[in-house]
């Protein structure tokens, strides 16, 4: 081939580069960008007590234990809080095991808890005596945010079980020792001849667990922990 030739060949290979470097082929093609990593919104722990447990069985009525009866709606109340968006349940003991009451505080604390609900069933020798009622401990002042979660978990629970409402009141409790918001809901008296067999029925506890949650949330959306969150029907 003469030199004129390989000239034109080259040229003609060169103007074809130049046409497809234009046009974007020899581009390099922008690399897609890795996904952003998923960051969980920050969770609202509420810390609940079953009252008692372990060699501690609280009230007992024949073969019935207060413990087991706090557990099983302490465990109904995780669940319907474990379903509920942004809110998280710490349960004290998920188990029927003995635990300091103190070391049930410092639980809820270290984990974060922004309140504390211990449950607990009551009892009396007089079986016509029932309700529920919600207890702060005395050492709080008027203006503590205990307060105003046991009027809302107080309402909760009467308003879900239609349960007689013994109101709330101040006695001396173990909540004293911790700075959180803390109450004891007394759900019912095991003892009494009307609410004894109700405490036992899984349908009612479930009554019961909702109207602690609804109580809950009230206090949370009251003090705008949770401004948009709606209570269980």
């Amino acid at each position: 081939m003469s030199r004129r030739g390989i000239i034109t060949i080259v040229g003609f290979i060169g103007i074809i580069v130049l046409i497809l470097a234009v046009s974007g082929v020899f581009r390099r093609r922008p690399q897609p960008l890795p996904p952003s990593p998923q960051v969980e919104a920050p969770q609202i722990i509420i810390a609940i007590d079953p009252g008692h447990g372990g060699r501690d069985p609280g009230g007992v009525v024949g073969d019935v234990l207060e413990k087991d009866v706090n557990l099983a709606i302490a465990k109904r109340l995780a669940a319907l809080v474990e379903a509920q968006p942004g809110l998280k349940p710490l349960l004290t003991r998920s188990d029927d095991v003995t635990v300091k009451n103190l070391d049930r505080l410092r639980k809820a604390e270290e984990g974060g808890a922004v309140l504390y609900l211990s449950v607990h069933t009551n009892s009396y020798s007089d079986p016509s005596v029932h309700g529920a009622e919600t207890l702060v401990d005395d050492t709080r002042p008027k203006d503590d945010p205990s307060w105003p979660l046991a009027e809302a978990v107080q309402k909760g629970v009467t308003a879900a079980t239609g349960a007689r409402d013994r109101g709330v009141r101040s006695q001396s409790l173990y909540l004293e020792h911790t700075k959180l918001p803390a109450v004891s809901v007394e759900v019912g008296f095991i003892t009494s001849s009307e609410e004894g067999a109700k405490l036992l029925d899984p349908a009612y506890q479930d009554k019961i667990a909702r109207g602690l949650l609804n109580g809950i949330i009230s206090y949370l959306k009251e003090t705008g922990v949770l401004p948009d969150q709606q209570g269980v029907p």
